[in-house]
């Protein structure tokens, strides 16, 4: 009997950078660390639609052969996933959903029969409270807060170092248009032509969306000699790459950000965070504090805000230590506590993750 199995994508056939992956597999390996690798059971999602039949039979058993499961099912598997958990699952077995994002609310309003199956399930971890909150109102009382979480190693403050002109910024995410790569190259070509002068570099990495692969290889050949895209970096190299930037440059569009995984690489390098203000926002930036924000979906609000930061660049300089600070908020090591609580049979409803800290 294993203490728990976790359903996701772990990317055993090919390596994956991803934040669905990411969280499965940084999510595996604290457990691991926790119970021990033998009482952890993992069934991957990848290779799932080719071969359909081998992938159910080790949902089945893990259903069947669990104390515990969490499921981490991005929007296809989730119409799908809940309810094999609950026709799968042995008598006894405690079903958690373990949400990536911030878009479950919207996703299940007009979906009662998939909402009333998750109103089934021992516990639904969500990253934020706005999230939370809207669950809440549609009738659920399972929900627990579970940020978003990596196991890196956080700077030692000895190591930060002071920005200067000109100031280097970097993107570290999926590589797709939601993200607001193009706001991001705009409002760091716009700085640069105003001042008459490189203010501002920008280096971009993560893997880049095979719908936006053919626009972004278009683009990359009309970008001047400080921008540039750096490729993919593995999950627990982020924080010697970051270390080097003065800030962390996240324009996100899109309307169904949760907790980025990228904020919590940004802290731990001690890189405060320049950023649209999506609607969990303020969850995970403190305003002047670890980061600076502007209007999301303004692009004319963020070259403003850039224009700002160039004037007084110490102002970057100022967050640096309290984003180290902020970083072990997000570490393995916090959060598993929050996690192992829930999974050794405390109520849902009395867990609460911020208490803890």
């Amino acid at each position: 009997m294993f203490k728990v199995s976790v359903i996701g994508y772990h990317a055993k056939r090919k390596p994956l950078h991803d934040g669905q992956t990411v969280k499965t597999q940084q999510l595996t390996k604290a457990l691991q660390d926790c119970y021990g690798s033998e009482r952890v059971n993992e069934v991957d999602m990848q290779g799932c639609v080719k071969h359909p039949f081998t992938f159910l039979w080790s949902y089945f058993k893990a259903c069947r052969n669990s104390e515990n499961v969490i499921i981490l099912p991005a929007y296809g598997a989730l119409k799908v996933f809940p309810f094999l958990c609950v026709l799968f699952r042995k008598k006894g077995t405690r079903l958690f959903y373990d949400v990536i994002g911030g878009w479950l609310g919207n996703f299940i309003k007009k979906r009662s029969l998939l909402r009333n199956v998750l109103k089934r399930f021992d516990g639904i971890w969500v990253e934020t409270t706005c999230m939370k909150n809207d669950l809440n109102t549609q009738g659920f009382e399972n929900i627990t807060i579970v940020p978003n979480f990596k196991e890196l190693s956080i700077l030692d403050p000895k190591d930060l170092h002071e920005s200067t002109t000109p100031i280097h910024l970097c993107v570290f995410s999926r590589i797709i248009e939601i993200k607001g790569i193009e706001d991001g190259i705009r409002a760091i070509r716009e700085v640069n032509t105003k001042k008459q002068e490189v203010v501002y570099t920008l280096d971009m990495y993560g893997p880049i969306d095979k719908s936006y692969t053919e626009r972004f290889n278009a683009l990359k050949e009309t970008l001047p000699d400080y921008i540039k895209y750096c490729g993919c970096v593995e999950a627990d190299k982020s924080t010697e790459t970051l270390k080097k930037y003065d800030a962390l440059l996240f324009p996100t569009r899109y309307e169904g950000e949760g907790h980025p995984g990228t904020i919590i690489d940004a802290y731990s390098a001690g890189l405060p965070v320049i950023s649209a203000k999506w609607h969990s926002y303020s969850d995970f930036v403190e305003e002047g504090i670890t980061g600076l924000g502007y209007e999301q979906y303004n692009s004319d609000k963020l070259i403003e805000l850039l224009e700002q930061i160039a004037e007084t660049p110490n102002v970057l300089n100022k967050m640096r230590k309290d984003c180290l600070k902020k970083a072990t908020q997000y570490s393995a090591k916090t959060v598993i506590r929050t996690i192992e609580k829930i999974l050794n049979g405390k109520r849902t409803t009395d867990i609460n993750y911020y208490s803890q800290l």
